[in-house]
């Protein structure tokens, strides 16, 4: 029995091994808040100051541009109608692909040692969904995203949703389903109490939305830094 039929069966265990103990793995960092609050702003300011510090990196966002993610954007445009628990159920299946799909799986990026930024991940579905379907549903349908990727911090940009609509007003030609001055009222309550209860188990930091674009990066890098420094 030559060698090679020792080593192929255990190949891929021996990758993983490398990959979760061997190699440096890469941050993975979340921002969240309701629309209108600034994050995607934040997404390249954080991506300009991580690439000035020599850190490898790549952004990203949810819903995707991949083919489950290219429905929900239809579905958030009003273009197709859903029901939202299906909603639910594919922006799971959207990130779990985002997580292990083989072109461009974002838990391969970090395990490699890229630093992942992602533009809403877990905590918006809890948010969203969670205003017309139980949250305990889609905190499991969730399940298997967040131990195959948990998050290593979470920024929360914090706006009222009157500041958010008068945002979205001026910077967008058209709104998504959930861009009502209501819904994102809810949204937040629901942000804030799911913050509340994840706040002894998770690393989540509310970020005071109405400073400046250049206040909210500088405080998002000091946590970030400090990341670093607990990486290295």
């Amino acid at each position: 029995m030559g060698i090679e039929c020792v080593i192929l069966p255990i190949l891929p265990i021996i990758v993983e091994f490398f990959m979760r103990y061997v190699m440096k793995k890469g941050l993975f960092i979340t921002l969240e808040g309701i629309d209108g609050s600034g994050k995607t702003t934040q997404l390249e300011l954080l991506k300009k100051r991580i690439q000035q510090d020599n850190h490898a990196v790549l952004t990203t966002v949810e819903p995707t541009a991949g083919p489950i993610g290219s429905l929900l954007r239809l579905c958030l445009s009003g273009r197709v109608k859903m029901n939202e628990s299906a909603m639910a159920a594919l922006f799971a299946a959207d990130r779990l692909d985002h997580i292990t799909n083989d072109i461009n799986g974002i838990r391969e990026k970090v395990m490699k040692g890229t630093t992942v930024v992602c533009d809403r991940y877990l905590l918006s579905s809890y948010a969203y969904q969670s205003i017309r379907s139980p949250l305990d549903w889609v905190i499991d349908i969730n399940r298997e995203a967040n131990e195959l990727m948990p998050v290593d911090c979470t920024f929360f940009i914090d706006v009222s949703p009157e500041t958010a609509i008068k945002r979205i007003a001026k910077t967008r030609a058209n709104r998504d389903i959930f861009e009502t001055q209501e819904r994102l009222s809810a949204v937040r309550d629901k942000y804030l109490s799911i913050i509340d209860d994840l706040k002894d188990e998770s690393n989540i930091v509310i970020i005071n939305g109405d400073l400046s674009v250049e206040e909210i990066s500088e405080e998002i890098w000091t946590h970030v830094s400090a990341l670093y420094e607990a990486h290295a």
